[in-house]
């Protein structure tokens, strides 16, 4: 007789719960073999860039002036040219202006930019960095 704190035994079949198919397994781990290959690809690419920047700043010196400062890290042996955008409230660009950024005045640089507007700015900011 059994009590009511007990539960039945399940089955020799139900105990080890439900088997895997192999081939459902190694296709499991092909698929994760293969989206780790990809996500790798991807991370090496972004990896490698030629030029990097960090925004250090900004200030808004007038209505139609703003300056942005930000660092460059060059690790090509060309030159660069970055741009920089000058944003409105509503992230419209209301100017923009690209800054050479040479080789030869080191791998990494802190640049102030002053870009010219056709209304007031909020914002100033680094949109790219490429090389020459």
């Amino acid at each position: 007789m059994m009590t009511t704190n007990e539960a039945p035994e399940p089955a020799d079949e139900e105990a080890g719960g439900r088997r895997v198919d192999r081939r459902a397994m190694a296709a499991t781990v092909a698929v994760a073999i293969v989206l780790t290959v990809i996500a790798s690809y991807f991370g090496l690419k972004a990896a490698r860039q030629d030029v990097r920047w960090v925004d250090v700043g900004y200030r808004i010196e007038s209505p139609t002036k703003a300056t942005s400062t930000f660092d460059v890290y060059l690790y090509a042996e060309s030159d660069a040219t970055c741009r920089i955008r000058a944003l409105n409230a509503r992230f419209s660009e209301v100017g923009y202006v690209d800054v050479p950024v040479p080789r030869s005045a080191g791998r990494q640089q802190r640049i102030t930019a002053t870009v010219v507007t056709v209304e007031p700015a909020v914002t100033a900011v680094v949109a790219y960095c490429q090389s020459a």
